[in-house]
């Protein structure tokens, strides 16, 4: 049989005494270090400069917008506080904090029952006046006329009676003295001493002293009588002519119990509060059976914001409406942007609630007066927006972009381009591999682009500030940057010196 080969020992290694851990460590880092170095010779003191880049942009044509830019909130274009004429119980209340209410729309009532005695009264007054009226204006019925008319007869068939009883009495006491007068003649003619003259001239005294009572007795009687007769008279003609005085008072008497009425009927129409404008209701101040405007105001909770004592138009009052059938937005500008800005400029505006809303609009009033915060000058700018969006809510931030110039079709370069000395405005044109400073007359400087109203034409290129790189590339964002036109339409990259 085969005999199996015999295994020899591996030889140890002989370690040098002097290697030890701790040094094979030290000598790795001081290699990394070696190595690290170098690189860094490499990339700097050994690297080769690299080519500088001329970044260059082509004049074109373009528009030119010149904007500026604020921030502020959404206010409703009219805040009106709604209160009762007159205090009273409240009734009803008929809505709620956050309903839309039209024009006329009747919101609550107070108790009117004493308006409305107040106003039968009224009513009762201007019914007698207007009667007065009637009873002056309107003449006697044919009865009535008759009755009087007789009355007057009467009174004239009085007089005429009176008339002659008084004449019949004087004649018969004419005749009676005139028999006594004749009997003294006769016995007196005979013996003036003797009894039967005495008693003839006693009797013929008598006699006229009758004659003389009976003549004023008559007499007053004819009077009273003629009396009768003018008071009869003046009555039918009182009765049925109208005076013009009487019915000029009566008349008066009737417009002021119509006054009387139209003021009671005031009085209770304003027991009943109605809208004065379309809008919502975002507070009130009272509920059923309180005094209306010093009751328990009603929260607005999340169906409308609570009213601010700094809103215009006031928020005291029993309710306070919102006309929201458009917004003002109200915001500052600095004092070099307000300089810019002019009524009905356009502007673009963008909420941040609603950032897929875009509503135009234009520029209202620019406040005269500054606001200084911090010595900071700003200037408060009022917009009004050519349309509303039932997402839009009192309150909410409004950025606002106006545009205060704009040129249309205009030649153009990149803001960069431009530099501007001592109000001379100049750039570098480009040409046949030479750059030319070049004068220019500038127009609307917008954001990114220049108006160039003179100096260059369309198509010329201009030099942009120059950026150097490493001799490798430089990146941004792991792109290559060659210079260029940094986004700019017509931009390239040219080779050129270290300039």
């Amino acid at each position: 049989m085969r005999q199996a080969p015999t295994l020899k020992p591996l030889p140890q290694l002989r370690r040098h005494p002097w290697i030890n851990g701790t040094r094979a460590w030290m000598i790795g880092l001081a290699l990394v270090g070696v190595l690290l170095v170098g690189l860094i010779a490499r990339e700097t003191v050994l690297a080769t400069p690299a080519a500088a880049t001329i970044r260059t942009s082509a004049a074109d044509r373009g528009t030119v917008s010149s904007v500026v830019s604020g921030t502020g909130s959404l206010l409703p274009v009219g805040r009106m506080a709604v209160n009762f004429k007159s205090p009273g119980i409240l009734t009803e209340v008929d809505v709620r904090v956050g309903d839309r209410v039209t024009t006329g729309q009747v919101l609550a009532r107070i108790d009117s029952s004493t308006q409305q005695a107040a106003l039968a009264q009224a009513q009762a007054s201007l019914a007698s006046a207007e009667a007065n009226v009637q009873s002056t204006q309107s003449p006697l019925t044919a009865a009535q006329v008759a009755q009087l008319q007789h009355q007057v007869s009467n009174a004239q068939q009085n007089y005429n009676d009176t008339v002659a009883s008084v004449t019949a009495t004087n004649q018969a006491d004419a005749a009676t003295v005139a028999s006594d007068q004749a009997k003294v003649n006769a016995e007196c003619g005979i013996d003036p001493a003797s009894v039967a003259c005495s008693q003839a001239r006693a009797q013929l005294a008598n006699d006229q002293s009758k004659q003389h009572m009976d003549a004023i007795s008559g007499q007053s009687r004819v009077n009273s009588a003629s009396q009768q007769i003018t008071s009869s008279r003046d009555n039918l003609a009182v009765q049925t002519q109208v005076k013009p005085n009487a019915l000029a008072s009566s008349q008066a008497q009737v417009a002021s119990a119509q006054a009387q009425v139209q003021s009671a009927q005031l009085a209770l129409n304003q027991t009943t509060l109605t809208a004065p404008t379309s809008g919502v209701v975002i507070s009130i101040n009272g509920v059923r059976g309180e005094t209306a405007g010093s009751g328990t105001a009603q929260s607005p909770g999340s169906l409308a914001p609570q009213p601010s004592s700094g809103a215009s138009g006031g928020s005291s009052g029993f309710m306070v409406i919102d006309d929201t059938s458009s917004f003002v937005a109200v915001m500052p500008f600095a004092e070099t942007d307000s300089a810019r800005l002019a009524d009905n400029q356009t502007a673009a505006f963008t909420f941040d609630a609603i950032p897929s809303l875009t509503v135009s609009g234009h520029v209202l009033s620019i406040s005269p007066s500054a606001t200084v915060v911090s010595n900071v000058v700003d200037y408060y700018v009022t917009f009004v927006l050519n349309r509303t969006d039932p997402r839009l809510r009192e309150g909410m931030t409004a950025n606002a972009s106006v545009t205060v110039a704009q040129a249309d079709n205009a030649v153009r370069v990149p803001n960069a381009a431009v530099r501007t000395t001592g109000g001379t405005s100049m750039v570098t044109v480009l040409s046949k591999g030479q750059q030319v400073p070049t004068e220019v007359i500038t127009g609307v400087v917008g954001d990114t682009y220049t108006e160039i109203k003179a100096g260059l034409n369309e198509g010329d290129i201009v030099v942009l500030p120059t950026l150097r790189a490493s001799a490798g590339a430089t990146t941004n964002g792991g792109a290559l940057v060659r210079g260029g036109g940094g986004g700019f339409g017509g931009g390239g990259v040219v080779r050129g010196g270290g300039g």
